[in-house]
């Protein structure tokens, strides 16, 4: 009976261990699917930090741990690129006929020639084009980006059926055209606009620091040593400042979408005008320093 007893005691034992062993295997199994979850998004949180560092300032890596302390306003910055870049719509075919059937292209461009003489005059995208033969890249992808200004002026208008001259109209230009990232699609396409923000939005801190320590150089003439700690030639300082500057993305870079109805010689028109006119979505780009530029996605068939 004891034997009996004791061989069910043991046996209840075995079985327990093995439910334990099998539900340890379980969870070390679902501990490791996660981590492996995890390290891609650490990994590219690394990646983004370390772009980041090489943009602004590697002087930073100096500090302890900057990457831990960079990370999360970094990861902010760069979401907030992702946010601006999916507001931006999908590429404008500059082909021939656009000038005539596109009312963007015809209020951004003068006129055709102007299009051919901005490809044409474009180094980078010459450089790309002796690259990559028409055959490797039958359709050419890349960033348009342009400013536009408005001015008061007077014109003539139309008041009912009378003719009248002199009347105070709005006038919108466009100038200043610069292509960039010349690519082969439009996945590159997509990826080139999220890394010009970026480093756009990056570029404008690294000015206005480099702004604030010569200014920093030129007001003091105290060399001492705590002058000297407290300045942002200690990295320390500078990544302190850095993320100042960057824990509020909107104010490095926002966009703004507009609805224009201009006439053929630009004129802004009342929505009531029938006179023949180009009606377009326009988005506008405002970066940290106050500057505006316009910022559209464009596709060329060579």
């Amino acid at each position: 009976m004891n034997n009996d007893r004791r061989t069910l005691e043991a046996l209840s034992l075995i079985t327990f261990f093995d439910d334990q062993l099998d539900h340890m295997q379980n969870l070390v199994s679902s501990l490791s699917s996660h981590i492996h979850d995890v390290v891609p998004l650490a990994a590219e949180d690394r990646q983004i930090v370390e772009s980041f560092v090489d943009a602004s300032n590697s002087k930073m890596r100096a500090v302890q741990g900057y990457a831990h302390k960079l990370r999360e306003h970094v990861r902010g910055l760069y979401n907030h690129v992702l946010q601006v870049a999916n507001e931006i719509p999908p590429p404008v075919d500059l082909n021939l006929n656009a000038f005539g059937t596109d009312p963007l292209v015809n209020a951004l461009f003068v006129n055709s020639n102007d299009i051919d003489k901005l490809f044409n005059t474009t180094p980078s995208l010459n450089v790309f084009l002796r690259a990559h033969s028409k055959y490797q890249v039958p359709v050419l992808y890349a960033l348009l980006t342009a400013t536009k200004s408005e001015k008061e002026t007077l014109g003539i208008g139309m008041q009912g059926n009378m003719l009248i001259r002199e009347v105070p109209q709005q006038a919108v230009n466009f100038a200043s055209h610069k292509i960039h990232t010349p690519c082969a699609s439009s996945a590159e396409l997509s990826t080139a606009l999220k890394k010009y923000l970026f480093d756009y939005a990056v570029a404008q801190v690294k000015q206005e620091l480099t702004l604030r320590m010569n200014d920093q150089a030129f007001k003091t003439d105290d060399d001492s040593y705590e002058s000297r700690v407290k300045s942002l030639a200690n990295p320390d300082v500078y990544l302190d400042t850095l993320i100042g500057c960057i824990e509020n993305p909107a104010k490095l870079l926002s966009i703004n979408k507009t609805h224009f109805k201009l006439s053929k010689l630009g004129i802004k028109l009342d929505d009531g005008d029938r006179q023949n006119a180009n009606e377009f979505d326009l988005h506008e780009l405002t970066w940290s320093n106050n500057t505006r530029n316009v910022l559209l996605q464009v596709t060329l068939a060579r």
